[in-house]
């Protein structure tokens, strides 16, 4: 997708989920057991903080510690966000923890992060939007560009995973260390097939209850939720 369709997705997941967890600041987050709404807002202000800090700042060499004070509620820690994202460019040098040292990076996680969250809000409310095919393929993308770039120990086995509700397949395995992604049909220790939104939401350690799983169950239960 688009930067700038992403910054768009990240506004509305953002907004969207404030607005659902504050229906109920106190119901259980389900697939965040350790939260409940308000500390899931909570975790989201530290995030947009975080990243707002690493934008202003556009130091691409050194992770930058927020020098402002976060604001007092999500909404307004959210547009502070989405301002600093209008004053600099989607190719403005900043820090991120991968070799992407630009504000586009912000663009992308911001939108896969509020998308995830706000599902998760509006789970605790016993209801469920959905993720378009073109924005969960990203998300999958996104989510296998961060594990490969992070300080992770990764499975000794290999998966493939494979879209059924549109074009979309993946090898991946660990070699030496080393994480190898590949677009590509083929055997693994594991497969999880199902729609383009449940992989997405596999990788993120959100279930598997929706799609349907070959192979190794460790295999498969390694590869879900790894890294960031």
């Amino acid at each position: 997708m688009e930067l700038k369709e992403l910054l768009v997705v990240a506004e509305e997941a953002g907004r969207s989920l404030i607005d659902s967890a504050e229906k109920d600041l106190d119901a259980n987050v389900p697939k965040c057991p350790e939260w409940n709404n308000s500390e899931l807002l909570n975790h989201l202000k530290m995030v947009w903080w975080f990243g707002a800090s690493q934008i202003s700042a556009g130091d691409e060499t050194v992770r930058t510690a927020p020098s402002d004070e976060m604001k007092d509620s999500p909404l307004s820690q959210l547009e502070h966000l989405l301002n600093a994202f209008q004053i600099k460019n989607f190719s403005s040098p900043c820090w991120s923890w991968t070799s992407n040292k630009t504000v586009g990076f912000w663009v992308r996680r911001m939108a896969h992060e509020n998308t995830v969250h706000n599902l998760d809000a509006e789970e605790a409310l016993g209801v469920r939007s959905s993720i378009s095919n073109l924005l969960a393929l990203d998300g999958i993308e996104e989510k296998l560009f961060l594990i490969r770039e992070s300080d992770v120990n990764f499975p000794n086995n290999s998966i493939h995973l494979h879209c059924t509700d549109c074009e979309g397949e993946w090898m991946v395995s660990a070699s030496s260390g080393e994480l190898e992604v590949t677009r590509e049909h083929g055997k693994g220790d594991a497969a999880v097939r199902g729609k383009a939104e449940d992989i997405l939401l596999y990788l993120w350690g959100r279930g598997q209850e929706n799609l349907e799983c070959f192979g190794d169950e460790e295999a498969i239960n390694n590869w879900s939720s790894i890294g960031p």
